[in-house]
């Protein structure tokens, strides 16, 4: 599901609750997502997904900003 490992390993930090639930979440939203694409795609319409911008928290972490260019299947 994600890359990380909750668990603390030498030399490394356990990831808190509030990550373990945004894991979660994104998870549950990208799978939410990609439903929906499907029966876009089975709709008849192309998607395609673009980074739209690059947020930053201001601490050194970052996530993309994403916007669906969508196009009608002749």
């Amino acid at each position: 599901m994600y890359d990380m490992t909750p668990e603390a390993h030498e030399g490394t930090t356990a990831l808190s609750d509030r990550q373990m639930a945004s894991i979660e979440s994104v998870a549950e939203q990208l799978a939410r997502l990609n439903e929906t694409i499907r029966a876009a795609v089975d709709a008849g319409l192309s998607v395609e997904l673009h980074r739209s911008e690059r947020y930053h928290c201001g601490g050194g972490c970052w996530g993309d900003m994403m916007k669906p260019v969508i196009v009608k299947c002749v």
